[in-house]
């Protein structure tokens, strides 16, 4: 029972940006059909931003999240308006798609090495108190991300299935002929969805960073899990993304107590992710033929 705690709760604080860069990733992907590999840099560049504003204008954490997500935000409407919707004009496959996201992907980091140079940097905290949560101790920022984490996704959740705006994004979704056609614009509706996504990815980014350090490649190495989180939980909607990043989160802390090694724990969940995705995949390709 307590391994079963353990691995609840130390999955929920540490792993909780995971599901809120998933949830940013999903719409995206839901939207657009685009892997969009730069959505690593939102969430490296999120981490940067918070960190920035911490040190330079002697903020705490809790006051640089706006902040931090807002810019995250606008960044990502940015590189839309910028890269992606030129490119879908001038009907751009979706392979030269993802290699113009991993191109801006490395620009970004490298602008962010010369920027800020390659050193480790960190937010310019107090030590966080701790607090014990069914026996096991929780320092308070990690605790705040959980909070913060679940509060957005069932904001999130909400959005887009109980709101007006969330049944036009559903609907451009779906059929973006048929949307326009209802008089919906989807200009508007894709620059939300872009700028939601970046706030999502900003704020994973600044949790990631105040847990540990900031650095060029933060966002990269979360990408994979994050990746296969949106495309296993996607086919259920935003709650199946959900579901499965919570899922994911308490069997990576599970494992790590078992193996002690996350990273050994990350290639067993992302294999296990490649399986689902080809079970799928065969799947869907038996039911066409039927």
């Amino acid at each position: 029972m307590e391994f079963v705690t353990q691995s609840l709760v130390i999955g929920l604080t540490e792993n909780a940006p995971l599901i809120l860069a998933a949830i940013g990733f999903a719409l995206l992907y839901r939207l657009t059909g685009l892997i969009n590999v730069a959505y690593s840099e939102t969430i490296t560049l999120g981490a940067y931003f918070g960190m920035w504003i911490n040190t330079t204008y002697g903020l705490d954490f809790y006051a640089v999240l706006i902040p931090t997500g807002l810019l995250a935000g606008v960044l990502s409407v940015a590189t839309y308006l910028a890269l992606f919707r030129p490119a879908k004009q001038r009907h751009v496959g979706g392979l030269e798609m993802i290699i113009i996201s991993f191109g801006l992907s490395i620009f970004l980091r490298h602008g962010l090495q010369f920027v800020f140079g390659y050193p480790e940097r960190f937010y310019d905290v107090p030590p966080p108190d701790t607090i014990m949560v069914l026996g096991v101790g929780v320092t308070s920022f990690r605790l705040l991300a959980l909070v913060a984490v679940a509060a957005l996704s069932l904001l999130l959740y909400l959005f887009i299935q109980r709101s007006g705006y969330g049944l036009r994004i559903r609907a451009l979704a779906s059929d973006e002929a048929l949307a326009q056609v209802s008089g919906i614009r989807p200009l508007v509706v894709t620059v939300m969805i872009w700028f939601i996504a970046g706030v999502a990815g900003g704020l994973a980014g600044a949790f990631y960073g105040v847990g540990a350090s900031v650095s060029p490649l933060l966002g990269w190495r979360q990408f994979l899990l994050i990746l296969m989180v949106a495309l296993v939980g996607g086919s259920w909607g935003l709650g199946g993304v959900i579901l499965v990043g919570v899922g994911t989160s308490v069997a990576l802390a599970a494992m790590a107590l078992q193996l002690e090694q996350v990273l050994y724990a990350q290639l067993v969940l992302i294999v296990a992710f490649v399986i689902v995705l080809k079970i799928r995949g065969s799947r869907r390709a038996e039911t066409a033929k039927v």
